[in-house]
């Protein structure tokens, strides 16, 4: 799938680039990004790459993954762009990456480590120490070269599960299982988020921390395996999204670019060893509205299957394929005052961004 087809995607960077009057902060700067092929940091590179084509920023990337043909074929509008850099990760190695870094990098953004529920629940173990071990490295080779902020990228999985209702602010924080593996995400997360808190405070490095709630966008992968990524696509195939669940558990949900943009918000003027929550605040609801702006969409419909006893899921089960895959909180949903206060607001609510979704995915496809 090759996203540059589509007439829509560019057209959603055009409009985000002539609204993000920060880009002008970041002319003539480097960037390492690592999970350059994820959702959110794919959109952010798509950003820069295409803030650099309109106007000859000068932004240097240096995208960092285990492929770097993978990488390549992502990228490939601007592969051949002199700011277009690839640095392979040695799966696993600790200390690996360091040395293959210039010293010239201005903004780090770690969006590195398995994500996917699929993955999470298949590989426990890299989920928690893998990140962990990288970014120590990461956040010792920004004291050493002076870089400028270094962004770690959480999730709205370190506040853990409540009682009471709400949507989550920055420091409060519920209960965690910690002998479940599925919690390898969270807790992982949550050391990665102290590592930074202690790098701020020890060593004086600039690290800010952001904590995305449901994000979604064209930009997920094929094989993404996030409820709301599979029925993007399911959607733009033409095909009806079914659900085991009534889907009432609530979530924040915000589209790739707005939260691209949040990202870069959090990098410049987030203050050194905080959190901030990303969360598009027209665009808190339940899963089962999500899909159904989906179908929407796609002119398709949302249809919600019986167990084999008859029954309908209780909300306790998971929309598609297994009940161990999916984020574990019925409420999700996150507070962003504080990264309002920041400057920043989302462009895409909810129903705009699902059917931006839809028919950048069809175009691409069907290129």
């Amino acid at each position: 799938m090759n996203l540059y087809k589509s007439k829509l995607y560019i057209s959603d960077l055009d409009y985000m680039i002539e609204r993000l009057d920060i880009l002008k902060e970041l002319q003539n700067s480097s960037f390492l990004i690592l999970g350059a092929r994820g959702m959110i940091c794919s959109a952010i590179a798509d950003l820069l790459f295409r803030y650099n084509e309109k106007y000859d920023a000068g932004i240097s990337l240096y995208l960092v993954g285990r492929n770097k043909d993978s990488i390549k074929e992502r990228f490939s509008k601007y592969c051949d762009s002199k700011y277009f850099n690839v640095i392979e990760l040695n799966n696993g190695t600790q200390g690996n990456l360091i040395h293959k870094i210039p010293h010239s990098i201005s903004y780090i953004i770690d969006g590195n480590g398995p994500s996917s529920p699929g993955d999470i629940n298949s590989y426990p173990c890299d989920s928690l120490h893998r990140n962990v071990e990288i970014l120590k490295d990461l956040l010792q080779y920004a004291h050493d070269n002076k870089v400028k902020s270094t962004l770690y990228i959480s999730s709205s999985e370190v506040y853990g599960i409540r009682d009471d209702g709400g949507s989550f602010k920055e420091d409060y924080y519920g209960y965690v299982d910690i002998l479940n593996p599925r919690s390898s995400y969270a807790c992982g997360k949550r050391s990665c988020e102290n590592l930074c808190a202690c790098y701020s405070d020890m060593q004086k490095v600039h690290t800010v921390i952001a904590r995305p709630g449901h994000i979604y966008g064209p930009s997920a992968r094929v094989d993404d395996d996030h409820i709301v990524s599979e029925l993007s696509f399911e959607a733009a195939n033409g095909h009806d999204l079914k659900m085991h669940s009534e889907g009432l558990q609530l979530r924040s949900y915000c589209y790739m670019l707005d939260c691209a943009s949040a990202m870069l918000t959090i990098l410049l003027f987030g203050k050194s060893g905080n959190a901030y929550n990303i969360s598009n605040p027209i665009s808190v609801l339940s899963i089962r509205n999500m899909i159904d702006l989906l179908a929407e969409a796609g002119e398709v419909k949302t249809i919600v299957c019986c167990g084999d006893d008859g029954h309908i899921g209780s909300e306790d089960d998971i929309i598609m394929k297994t009940s161990k895959r999916d984020n574990p909180m019925k409420d999700s949903s996150l507070n962003s005052e504080k990264l309002m206060a920041l400057g920043w607001k989302g462009y895409f609510d909810a129903r705009k961004g699902a059917s931006h979704t839809v028919r950048i995915i069809r175009e691409a496809l069907m290129m």
